[in-house]
């Protein structure tokens, strides 16, 4: 985690641009359908280490896919890919889902709820909740896709996330430390 707070740290230290000095227009490749390919490499990209998972589904519908992606700390993360234009559901929800949670002892139940409730309280990056069997606390955020996103568009949304990550981490802390008291 340390390793991982740095490098937010470090891009949190650059001068923040307001959006009336960022250009309006510019040239980037636009992708309008993301591969589990390319988000694996933005995964890379960042530090982590990846496991593509293809999932099978019934004949005639469009496979899903999760990457697991794994750092030197005891941080787990996911990303699923689906495609939702199919019969039974809503029509171009191309999205991806980025999941991160951590495992929670049978002590640690209170903590993560609390925790959970005051980050959504505070917070609009992610969304926060203990897992129905209470084993872990569980960070997630949908990303639309849909219309198209360039390939800094998906790091800015991976930075995004690890920083929301970092800070419900660091609301955990705070937690333990009220109910300690």
């Amino acid at each position: 985690m340390a390793r991982m707070l740095a490098m937010l740290a470090v891009l949190m230290a650059a001068a923040p641009v307001q959006a009336a000095d960022r250009p309006s227009k510019g040239e980037a490749e636009v992708h309008y359908t993301v591969t589990p390919k390319q988000l694996e490499a933005v995964f890379k990209k960042a530090g982590f280490k990846t496991k593509l998972i293809t999932h099978k589904v019934e004949e005639g519908r469009k496979p899903t896919y999760t990457i697991q992606a794994t750092d030197k700390t005891p941080f787990y993360m996911s990303a699923d890919l689906r495609v939702c234009d199919q019969d039974e559901g809503p029509k171009g929800c191309l999205g991806i889902l980025l999941v991160a949670w951590m495992e929670l002892d049978p002590g640690d139940l209170a903590v993560a709820r609390r925790t959970a409730e005051e980050y959504n309280r505070e917070y609009y990056v992610g969304r926060a909740y203990v897992s129905k069997d209470g084993k872990g606390l569980i960070f997630e955020n949908y990303v639309m896709v849909d219309g198209g996103v360039t390939e800094k568009n998906l790091e800015s949304n991976l930075d995004n996330f690890l920083g929301g990550y970092d800070a419900l981490v660091e609301e955990y802390r705070e937690q333990a430390k009220a109910i300690e008291t």
